[in-house]
């Protein structure tokens, strides 16, 4: 069986209309409703997307007869559904019906009981009213800095009107004074396009023409009615909120009831951005048309956060109150009911292909923080050919890779899996989508957006010469490239390197056959590409290479050598780094003597010479394993004897070689920063962002290997007697209310 007889939809057959990305128009093309009426049919209204339609639907039934409606807002990441969830309430507001056909947007969605039972309550609202009204869009595209003009031309534009203030008034002037129609006439009967023409407002002679034709009163020639026009509907740089009101009242409400409307505002925080003038504008116009609209009117934004995030948005906290959050979760659920929805009677087959390969899928990156989880088996069956495992790492690698957080997780991942499934669909059932597909799918765009070097990205296409071994050696380079922008730091690092065996795990595609032939030849191949200098391994894990990045690893390179054959340097840095880590250790602890709770004070001492005799404090002398032995510190102890108030801890020399390595990477990786400064070619800002996740690897790791030496010290007190306690803060606090009493008493 192949994979294409799995799926309810044939990949071959099905077409993503919109390619992921849904945008807020009016349906007035062919292709915009086709689009349309694509996006309803796929409208996926469960978990989130349900919810937070129910919670906006149910606020606005439920605050009809008050004084005014809450605003709602949308949030999530950039490509989580927004601006869908946003479009689909746009047309089933008004139960949009399509021309062709007389479909309508609520026929062609499936929608839950609960959701179609409030929308059927709004839609008697607006029977018992004036009717239904929905306008949406983006204030980006509007009127520049104007918030209100921007917000208006959306108003104007879902009327009918055009989005230009002076033109839309002009058109309402006409409507108010019950000559639109004529003057209409008249401009089209001399073979123009009225709304075309309406771009030449204040020097069209046709409108004039046509004005004077119907209203002879207007002007007393076409001179006087271009002047008259351009004083009576001129073009503002900005309006008052009042005037905003009236146009919306003018608009909508021109008889004096107001339809049941929703205006969609996406991505408002984009708009926004950290401008508090334009947040307040946009607080006080939602407030002011709330109040004076009632319970008629409702306003939704989208944004990426929600409205606590940022300074700029939290002012609007006030006024959007209907909160709708949506997540990682409701992509996936997207992406498996629109475009990975299986055949029931298939499921079994799929169920026991995946059963019978338990062993390679258990061994997806092990170790790492995206491997396999107890989880994925509730939804391997539903993300079949793609492996959970490496769907997680596709969503960190699109968050790592899009600079400017625009790549969108809903829309590009419903791009890629339906371009997976079709490239799969001739394959057997137990083939599944290899994790290097990612890189072909956004490749370009990582060219674009300069994430990806042509030197690179050419080095990468380069090694596929047409041989099974090129091809394979291209893929690795690919993965190698796409590993390699993860970030590195503490809290982010998913654990996940670009090794033989990890490279091996992603690459498998077969999953009865692929595994063990992939484990033999990858490390062959990986050896290849380091000895002809594409790759450069570092330790176990591989890393792409350029010219750039060739002179500052030859840079560091030499500064490692330098450090690891200069004893006393490295001597130096050890000992400043394990003497900083156990002053930071004891630095808690707190001393205080006797009823009167008289503060007490640790004096830390370093060295092979003893602390000079004890004063007032608690002397703590610190020595480690590279400069003498337990043995000579439980000889120094016993000899103070049992009196002393001397604290003797010893640092273990462990993990000496791993420590010795450690350091001069970060002691390199920073000197050579420091030495290169900030190029200015796209090649040296890569290889210093390289070197950047070099030192902060190092660093990370000196910060573990430290701790775990730290945590070894061993503490005896005068005389000899260990502290037994679990960690150094707790020995040396132990020690020292001991060494209190031996001290003053």
């Amino acid at each position: 069986m192949k994979n294409r007889d799995i799926y309810q939809r044939d990949p071959s057959k099905i077409t993503l209309l919109n390619n992921g990305v849904a945008t807020l128009t009016d349906a007035l093309t062919d292709e915009e409703r086709r689009t349309l009426c694509f996006e309803l049919e796929h409208f996926v209204c469960e978990g989130e997307y349900q919810r937070g339609l129910v919670r906006i639907l149910d606020s606005y039934v439920s605050n009809q007869g008050r004084p005014e409606q809450p605003a709602a807002w949308v949030s999530g990441f950039f490509g989580s559904g927004k601006s869908h969830l946003a479009k689909m309430l746009h047309f089933l507001w008004t139960d949009f019906t399509f021309p062709e056909g007389g479909a309508s947007a609520r026929g062609l969605a499936r929608l839950p009981n609960d959701v179609q039972d409030l929308l059927k309550e709004i839609s008697t609202l607006g029977k018992r009213g004036h009717g239904l009204h929905s306008a949406a869009g983006n204030l980006g595209s509007g009127a520049g800095d104007s918030v209100r003009l921007a917000l208006l031309g959306i108003v104007f534009k879902s009327a009918e009107l055009p989005e230009s203030f002076p033109q839309a008034r002009f058109c309402l002037w006409l409507r108010k004074n019950g000559i639109y129609d004529l003057v209409c006439s008249a401009v089209e009967a001399e073979g123009r396009d009225f709304r075309r023409e309406l771009n030449d407002l204040y020097v069209s002679p046709l409108i004039a023409k046509a004005l004077l034709s119907v209203d002879s009163n207007f002007a007393a020639n076409e001179k006087e009615a271009k002047a008259a026009l351009r004083a009576q509907f001129p073009k503002p740089k900005d309006i008052t909120t009042d005037e905003f009101a009236s146009a919306l009242q003018d608009t909508l409400a021109p008889n004096g009831g107001m339809p049941c409307t929703v205006i969609i505002l996406d991505e408002v925080q984009q708009y926004i951005g950290d401008d508090t003038s334009r947040s307040y504008v946009v607080q006080e116009v939602v407030e002011t048309c709330s109040k004076r609209f009632g319970d008629r009117l409702l306003f939704l934004g989208t944004g990426q956060t929600a409205l606590s995030g940022t300074p700029a948005l939290q002012r609007l906290q006030g006024r959007f109150t209907v909160n709708v959050e949506l997540s990682d979760n409701d992509v996936e659920m997207v992406t498996r009911r629109v475009v990975l929805a299986k055949r029931q009677d298939r499921i079994n087959e799929v169920k026991s292909t995946l059963e019978a390969n338990a062993g390679e899928l258990d061994r997806q990156l092990v170790g790492t923080r995206i491997g396999p989880r107890s989880e994925d088996k509730s939804t391997l069956i539903e993300d079949y050919p793609l492996l959970p495992v490496r769907r997680r790492f596709w969503e960190h690698t699109l968050r790592a890779v899009d600079r400017a957080g625009t790549a969108g997780q809903l829309r590009t991942q419903l791009r890629i899996v339906y371009d997976a499934i079709r490239r799969t669909a001739e394959e057997p059932v137990g083939t599944v989508v290899p994790a290097d597909f990612l890189f072909e799918e956004i490749s370009a765009n990582l060219l674009q957006s300069g994430v990806l070097l042509r030197e690179v990205n050419a080095t990468i296409m380069e090694q596929n010469d047409g041989t099974f071994d090129g091809y394979l050696k291209s893929r690795l380079c690919a993965l190698v490239f796409l590993i390699r922008k993860l970030p590195r730091e503490a809290g982010a690092d998913i654990g996940l390197r670009a090794t033989a065996d990890a490279l091996a795990d992603l690459l498998v595609e077969d999953l009865a056959k692929d595994g063990p032939t992939l484990r033999g030849q990858i490390p062959k191949l990986l050896d290849e590409l380091v000895v002809a200098g594409t790759l450069m391994k570092l330790d176990d894990e591989y890393s792409l290479q350029t010219r750039e990045s060739s002179e500052w690893e030859a840079e560091f390179r030499n500064r490692q050598t330098k450090l690891v054959n200069d004893l006393t340097r490295m001597s130096s840095k050890r000992t400043q780094l394990l003497g900083a880590a156990v002053q930071d250790a004891v630095r808690s602890v707190k001393l205080v003597h006797g009823r009167c709770k008289e503060p007490r004070k640790l004096a830390l001492h370093f060295g092979a010479e003893p602390p000079p005799g004890p004063g007032h404090e608690i002397p703590v002398w610190i020595r480690d394993g590279w400069g003498t032995d337990e043995k000579n510190v439980i000889v120094d102890a016993r000899a103070a004897g049992p009196d002393s108030p001397v604290i003797y801890v010893l640092v273990p020399k462990s993990r000496a070689d791993a420590l010795a390595r450690v350091i001069t990477s970060q002691s390199a990786a920073k000197d050579t920063l420091e030495y290169k400064g900030a190029p200015s070619t796209p090649e040296g800002i890569e290889a210093r962002q390289g070197m950047e996740t070099r030192l902060t690897e190092a660093r990370n790791s000196l910060r573990m290997l430290v701790a775990e030496v730290i945590d070894g010290a061993k503490v005896f007190q005068g005389g000899g007697t260990e502290r037994l306690e679990t960690i150094l803060r707790d020995k040396v606090r132990e020690a020292a209310d001991a060494s209190l009493d031996r001290l003053f008493y």
